[in-house]
Order: C-alpha cells, then sequence, then structure tokens
C-alpha cells in the first residue's frame, strides 16, 4: 500500500481548517475536532502541524464526511488527491499516489521546458554578447589603425623638423665663420696699416724727385684708401652677421590654437560608450552631428521621425547630465523642422546653401579657444578637422549606447 505524505494533503487540510473556523465564527451546528481550534486564525498552516491535523480529522469520520460532500459539490476547492483522501474508498491511496506520480511528470517536463527556455535565452544573449565584444574589437583595431597613421604622421613631421633644425644650425655655423674670417681679414688690415704708419715718411730731395720715393708714397696711398675701404666693408659685414645672428626667427608654428581636450580615464577605449559616458558629463559644449546619429540608429524610419527620436533621447541625456547639447540637421526648410520648441537642448538647421557639417566646424570657431567641446559623429571629414582644433570627438554607435 502506497504511503500519501501529509503535504500531499495540504489543500484538504487546509479547507478543513478552513471550514471548522467559518463554522466558529457563524457559530454554526457543524461540529470540529477541538484539536483544529489552535489553528483556526492561521492564514497558512505549518508543514510541521500537517500531521497533527490529518490525525484529528482522520480520528472523525462526521466531519471528515461532511468536509468531503462539500468538496464534492465543486472539484475546484481540493485537489484530486485531498478528494480521494477525504471519501476514504477502498484503494484511495493507490488511485492518490498514481496521482502524485502523474502530477511529479508534469511538474518535471514543465521544468524541463523552463530550463530549455532559460538556456535558449541565455545562449541568445551570449550570442549577442559576443558580437558586441566583436563590434568592439573592430572599433579598437579601427582606432588603433588611426593612432598609429597619426603617430606615423607626427613621427615624419618630427624627422621634417629635425632636417630643418640641423639645416639651419649649419647656416649659422657657416655665418659665424664667416663673421670671424671677416673679423681676421679686418685684424690683418689694420695691423698693415699700423706698421706703414710707423715707417718714416721719405725725405724730399732739394734737387729731382726721386721716382722710387714718389712710387712709395703713392703705394701708401693706395693702401690707406683700400685699408680704409676694407674696414667699412667688414664693419657692415659684420653688422649684418650679427644681425642675422640675433634676428633669426626659430621655425613658426603655423597650426590654429588648439583648445582644451578632456581626458579619458585609463583603461578606457577613447571610441567606447564608458569613455562617451564619461565625457558628456564634464559639462563640456556637446555638438550632435544629427542625421549622422538618427540614420545610424533608426534607419528604416522617415526622416522626420529620426529627428523626432534622435532630439527626445538627446534632451533626455541633457536632463540626466546637466549637459549642455546642440543637435545639427542639414535643411532649414524641412517641413516640420521648427515646428516643435525644445528647451533643454538646441536643434540647428544648416542654412540654405551650407551643410551641418560647416555648421558643426563653424560653431567650434566661435565658441572660447579655452573652451572644451564634444562632437557627435562619424564623418571622418569633420572628426579630422575637430581634432585638429583640440576637439574631444564621441563616434555616433557609442552615443547610440548611452542615450
Amino acid at each position: 500500500m502506497a504511503t500519501i505524505e501529509h503535504r500531499d494533503l495540504r489543500s484538504a487540510l487546509e479547507f478543513a481548517v478552513l471550514i471548522a473556523a467559518e463554522s466558529q465564527k457563524r457559530r454554526a451546528s457543524l461540529a470540529f475536532p477541538k484539536e483544529l481550534k489552535p489553528f483556526l486564525s492561521k492564514s497558512r498552516l505549518a508543514t510541521s502541524s500537517l500531521g497533527r491535523i490529518r490525525r484529528a480529522i482522520e480520528a472523525d469520520p462526521d466531519f471528515r464526511s461532511t468536509i468531503s460532500t462539500v468538496a464534492d459539490a465543486d472539484p475546484d476547492l481540493i485537489d484530486e488527491v485531498g478528494r480521494l483522501w477525504l471519501a476514504g474508498r477502498d484503494g484511495w491511496e493507490g488511485r492518490a499516489a498514481q496521482v502524485i506520480a502523474e502530477r511529479d511528470d508534469q511538474e518535471q517536463t514543465a521544468d524541463l521546458r523552463r530550463d530549455l527556455k532559460r538556456s535558449e535565452k541565455r545562449r541568445v544573449a551570449a550570442e549577442q554578447a559576443a558580437a558586441r565584444v566583436q563590434v568592439d574589437v573592430m572599433q579598437r583595431d579601427e582606432t588603433i589603425a588611426e593612432q598609429a597613421a597619426q603617430l606615423d604622421e607626427l613621427r615624419a613631421d618630427l624627422t621634417k623638423a629635425a632636417e630643418a633644425l640641423d639645416e639651419v644650425r649649419s647656416e649659422l655655423i657657416d655665418t659665424r665663420n664667416e663673421a670671424r674670417h671677416a673679423r681676421d681679414r679686418e685684424a690683418a688690415a689694420v695691423e698693415r696699416a699700423e706698421i706703414m704708419a710707423q715707417q718714416p715718411p721719405p725725405v724730399p730731395s732739394a734737387t729731382e724727385p726721386d721716382p722710387d720715393e714718389s712710387s712709395s708714397a703713392e703705394a701708401l696711398i693706395r693702401a690707406e684708401r683700400q685699408l680704409a675701404a676694407v674696414l667699412d666693408a667688414s664693419r657692415e659685414f659684420a653688422e649684418r652677421v650679427e644681425l642675422l645672428v640675433a634676428t633669426r626667427p626659430e621655425r613658426a608654428d603655423t597650426r590654429s590654437p588648439r583648445r582644451p581636450t578632456l581626458p579619458v580615464p585609463g583603461g578606457l577605449i577613447a571610441t567606447s560608450a564608458a569613455a562617451a559616458q564619461h565625457l558628456v558629463t564634464q559639462h563640456a559644449p556637446v555638438l550632435v552631428d544629427g542625421y549622422n546619429v538618427a540614420k545610424l540608429a533608426w534607419p528604416d524610419r522617415s526622416l522626420e521621425q529620426q529627428r523626432d527620436m534622435l532630439v527626445s533621447r538627446c534632451e533626455n541625456l541633457a536632463r540626466r547630465h546637466d549637459a549642455t547639447v546642440t543637435v545639427v540637421f542639414d535643411g532649414d526648410s524641412v517641413p516640420g523642422a521648427h515646428a516643435k520648441k525644445r528647451r533643454s537642448i538646441r536643434v540647428v538647421y544648416s542654412p540654405a546653401g551650407t551643410t551641418a557639417d560647416d555648421v558643426i566646424r563653424s560653431e567650434v570657431d566661435h565658441l572660447p579657444a579655452d573652451t572644451a567641446v564634444i562632437v557627435v559623429t562619424n564623418d571622418r571629414e569633420i572628426v579630422d578637422d575637430v581634432k585638429a582644433v583640440g576637439a574631444n570627438v564621441i563616434p555616433s554607435n557609442a552615443f547610440l549606447a548611452i542615450l
């Protein structure tokens, strides 16, 4: 004979206690076992008390029969195992054991289905996570390649600068050598003039002039004139050399002044969503390339829907982080472009004959040079232009991840 555990009869036991409690409240004539009185106020029976209640009901056949009659009138009140126990017919335990086994099988099947469904969800989540990781890796590789190209350009510029510096140094050395040689020639000429000045002048003859003496006098005059010319030329050349050395300009930096760039915490990839989240909390102006972001996020929507969805999310972002956001779209003549007024962000449309790219560049140029600025776009030309003047750039896909 199968043994039915107390917990399998919980629905019948709780129903019997409920009937007893209602009978006591209404002072009905239904007699019930006195052992049930401690449990009449319980909303749910403890598992440890089920055996005691079962034995009390089984010891009172009249009460048990009454409960069975009420349960048979409405099968939804008690499960089948409980009804079999209350009826107490021969072989009820075997039938109850069969019902319990079938119920356990159904529950096990349901559990298996839930487990299978949960496993499938985990598999899908894992595939999505792997896809996101792959995208992040590709973006990281692209960023590394871009940074490597920029590093190569900087190295090439550094090499050119070093070559130009060497050339300037060589020219300076040559100029200094020429100045030294000029000073040497000047000193030699001065020394010859002093020697010639110390020689006694020729004594004129009382009779005829000596041709040799006349030639010496003319030679001395010519030497003095040549010496004066050499001195003048040497002084002029020395002054020019000194002026050239003193005023030679350094290599001029023709680049535009760079505005301060916001730093990204160590360990974060500059193009990642985490870096974008950090940058938008720094209270720097954020310029969003509207259609570049919207068409990436909602390519199947109309332009008006794309604009509305992007502006709505940018408003939420501005409120969350107290950020100053400007969204720039192409074309101020677009239908519905000025239909809605936004308070928490600016929405700008490029005028006729001007693109949103030009508006973004102009917005960056008109900000104070000491103000950091953030530009959101995947447009390569805009990225290169605004980075050249120190702006931070957030890729459109990273910006969408934090909206």
